[in-house]
């Protein structure tokens, strides 16, 4: 995992003062780093040898007339002057990369033969702690910045994403982030992940870790999780049988599709038995060869996923009501609670009487009626996405030891253990997984560790992680169906 940080500024102070650094030093670095992205990219020569720097006033503009000092004599370096220069060093970089005979530009001298002829463009206009909306006539140039045949560098953070990482109007679209120090929660916002491409941290003149620890106070507000976080249900041991792996159940409702996926989902992904468990008169023929169906829940059920499929309306209620009764008398059996379910009335009852051993996976619509139903007050839909963060911690503290999954393009992992809350986030979401059925898939896969005893959090975690993988392994995105995230889930 890598710590992620709400604002560096803090920390920035803190390792300046614990190793004797200035600002003009971890400038420099940062520039180098600026610098080392243009030349891993390459490729480009002659006529297109152009890098266009787009400065600001501020600390991130200094960062950028740096740069350009730096590559001066090997590129054909253009800086516009998109703010002018304020910063005591914003004013001494543009005044040394003017020394060394870099070519400036004001905004009025902007036109778009300057972005069609570069090669690379780098985005130094606004840091972090940009708020509000860009200025419209920096919207127009990092609008047309975005949408040349460039190869885009932000620097610390696409100019028009906050620190929250709201995304405003223009916002400078990135293919590669070179961000500062350590990696910040914003760039990992759903709503910022068209923006930032990929994120590379850059150093300041110390490793990462001595920056991070700089601080004599936790500053981090979250964790990022890498593939190598992923605990797969491998099996080390030779003298077992299928009860040592767990038996999960899958509750069936109208959409029968979705308890196909889920049940078949958690047999691929190690649990020993998967139950389908219907209502009296139900016609079980359709169901796999390989998974089992019955009427009542099995008496040695360790873990049920329930809520996928089962419709509304008074019927389907009722079928979630069994689930919710024998859970509540059950209180050693894990769950899974998705869908259907989150919207049940009883959910906010349940969660007070037990919220150990439980996880709930809405989507960003759910997690709107969830938060109402469970006394968090109205939200929009885009508010679930753009505070996502903000309301998991608040839900997680009303329910500790609830595990809340939201998922999104960057889905989010809350858990407050009583004493310590943590938020996990996983940023390996891909756009193929923004279809029907995929959702019951990766409630299989949660079932099947809760069913072989993993740890609420871990399950979740993990769960995340092999159905992200699994869907980069899918050659054509579009054509992706739930099977294959299935299929591959064995590749991992």
């Amino acid at each position: 995992m890598q710590n992620l940080y709400f604002d560096l500024k803090k920390l920035d102070n803190a390792c300046r003062d614990a190793y004797g650094l200035t600002e003009e030093i971890m400038m420099e670095n940062a520039a180098a780093a600026l610098e080392k992205e243009i030349r891993a990219h390459g490729g480009f020569c002659g006529e297109r040898n152009r890098v266009l720097i787009l400065c600001g006033g501020g600390d991130n503009g200094a960062d950028g007339y740096a740069l350009a000092r730096r590559i001066r004599i090997y590129y054909d370096v253009v800086v516009f002057e998109c703010v002018p220069a304020k910063s005591g060093l914003c004013k001494l970089q543009k005044e040394r990369a003017e020394k060394c005979g870099t070519r400036i530009f004001s905004l009025f001298d902007f036109t778009l033969e300057f972005v069609e002829s570069a090669a690379v463009i780098v985005d130094c206009v606004f840091g972090s702690g940009f708020h509000g909306e860009l200025p419209e006539n920096v919207q127009i140039i990092l609008n047309d910045a975005s949408n040349v045949d460039a190869f885009r560098i932000a620097c610390d953070i696409p100019s028009g994403i906050d620190s929250c990482g709201t995304v405003s109007r223009g916002t400078f679209r990135a293919d590669v982030t070179v961000t500062m120090g350590a990696l910040k929660l914003s760039l990992f916002q759903d709503s910022a992940k068209d923006f930032v491409g990929d994120v590379v941290c850059a150093d300041l003149g110390v490793g990462r870790r001595l920056y991070e620890n700089s601080s004599n106070t936790s500053l981090k507000v979250a964790s990022l999780l890498e593939e190598s976080d992923m605990i797969l249900p491998k099996r080390k041991k030779c003298l077992v049988n299928k009860g040592d792996f767990g038996h999960a159940v899958v509750a069936l409702g109208e959409k029968r599709g979705a308890a196909i996926l889920a049940s078949s989902a958690a047999l691929r992904f190690g649990a020993g038995q998967v139950t389908i468990v219907g209502d009296e008169g139900t016609d079980f023929s359709f169901v796999p060869p390989e998974i089992m169906s019955s009427t009542e829940l099995p008496e040695k059920t360790t873990a049920v996923a329930f809520g996928m499929g089962m419709g509304r309306g008074a019927d389907a209620e009722a079928k979630i009501a069994r689930y919710f009764d024998y859970l509540s008398a059950h209180k050693d059996v894990a769950c899974v609670i998705d869908a259907d379910a989150l919207l049940s009335p009883r959910l906010p009852s349940f969660l007070s009487e037990r919220s150990r051993k439980v996880v709930l996976t809405p989507h960003p619509k759910e997690f709107q009626v969830v938060l109402r139903s469970c006394g968090f007050g109205e939200h929009s839909v885009s508010d679930c996405v753009a505070k996502k963060n903000e309301l998991i911690e608040e839900f997680c503290k009303k329910y500790p030891k609830c595990v809340l999954l939201v998922k999104g393009a960057n889905p989010m992992i809350g858990y407050f253990d009583g004493r310590k809350y943590n938020l996990y986030v996983n940023p390996f979401g891909m756009p193929c997984l923004a279809k029907a059925g995929s959702g019951d898939v990766l409630s299989g896969l949660v079932v099947a560790l809760l069913a072989q005893k993993y740890k609420t959090v871990d399950a979740a975690g993990s769960a995340s992680l092999a159905h992200a993988l699994a869907s980069r392994k899918v050659e054509c995105d579009y054509a992706m169906v739930p099977s294959d995230i299935i299929e591959n889930v064995s590749r991992l």
